[in-house]
C-alpha cells in the first residue's frame, strides 16, 4: 500500500474583536490604525492570528488581543460570528472569528486620551480595512437581538446601576421605548437583577443592582 501525505492549505485565520460601548445612549465601537500592510494606517477593529501554540481557543485569542494591545479586560466576551472567504484578504483566503466585547464607556477613555483607540458611531463609520465595517454590522445586530430577551445590555453599564439606567441602555440599544413601570416590572420578574445598596438622588434614594449572572435569559422578548 502506497502511502499518502495530505496537504492541507492553510488559510489566514484570525479574531477580530468588535469592543462596543454607549455613549450618549449610542453604540460606539473602539477602533485602531493598523500598523502594518494592508490597509497600514486605516482603521481597524483590535485584532490577531490565532497562536496555535499558545492559545487553547479563540476566546483565548481575543482576550490576549485586547491584554497585549490595548491592556484591556471587558467586562463581557462572547463569539458573535465567522466570516470567510476568498475576498476578504489580499494576501490570500482568510477566516475571522468575530467577538463581541462590552465594557462601560468611561473606562475606553484612557485608551482614547493616550491614543490607543478611538471611538466611533457604529451608524457612521469611515471605509475601514477589510470587512469590518461589516463585522461591526454584524456584532451590533447581534447584540441588538440578544438583548430584547437576555441581561447582556448590562455589561455596557457599571457593576452596579439602577434600573432606569439599565431601561436606558435598552432602549438605545433594541431602539424600542418602554413605559418605566412595564420595564421595572419585567425586569424584576426575570430574576436577572440583584439588589445591592440605596445611592443618595437629589429627590429621593434609588435602588442600586447588580447582574444576578453573568448573563440571564429572560425566557421572552422583553419588548413584547
Amino acid at each position: 500500500m502506497t502511502k499518502t501525505t495530505a496537504v492541507h492549505e492553510r488559510p489566514i485565520l484570525t479574531v477580530d474583536v468588535a469592543l462596543l460601548a454607549l455613549i450618549d445612549e449610542r453604540l460606539h465601537v473602539a477602533l485602531a490604525p493598523r500598523a502594518t500592510a494592508p490597509f497600514k494606517g486605516r482603521l481597524a477593529l483590535p485584532g490577531g492570528y490565532v497562536r496555535v501554540d499558545e492559545d487553547a481557543d479563540t476566546e483565548q485569542t481575543a482576550r490576549r488581543v485586547l491584554r497585549e494591545k490595548l491592556g484591556f479586560e471587558p467586562a463581557h466576551l462572547e463569539q458573535a460570528c465567522t466570516e470567510s472567504g476568498p475576498a476578504r484578504d489580499p494576501r490570500g483566503w482568510s477566516a475571522s472569528v468575530v467577538y463581541l466585547a462590552l465594557h462601560a464607556a468611561d473606562a475606553l477613555q484612557p485608551l482614547a486620551d493616550d491614543g490607543r483607540i478611538s471611538l466611533h458611531d457604529v451608524e457612521a463609520l469611515p471605509a475601514l480595512a477589510f470587512d469590518h465595517n461589516r463585522l461591526i454590522a454584524l456584532a451590533a445586530q447581534r447584540l441588538r437581538a440578544k438583548s430584547a430577551y437576555t441581561s447582556i445590555v448590562a455589561h455596557l453599564l457599571h457593576d452596579e446601576f439602577t434600573i432606569p439606567q439599565v431601561q436606558a441602555a435598552f432602549e438605545a440599544v433594541t431602539g424600542h421605548r418602554m413605559n418605566a413601570a412595564n420595564f421595572r416590572r419585567k425586569i424584576l420578574e426575570t430574576g436577572a437583577l440583584k439588589e445591592t445598596r440605596i445611592v443618595p438622588a437629589a429627590y429621593r434614594p434609588a435602588q442600586a443592582y447588580r447582574l444576578a449572572e453573568p448573563l440571564t435569559d429572560f425566557g421572552q422578548n422583553l419588548a413584547r
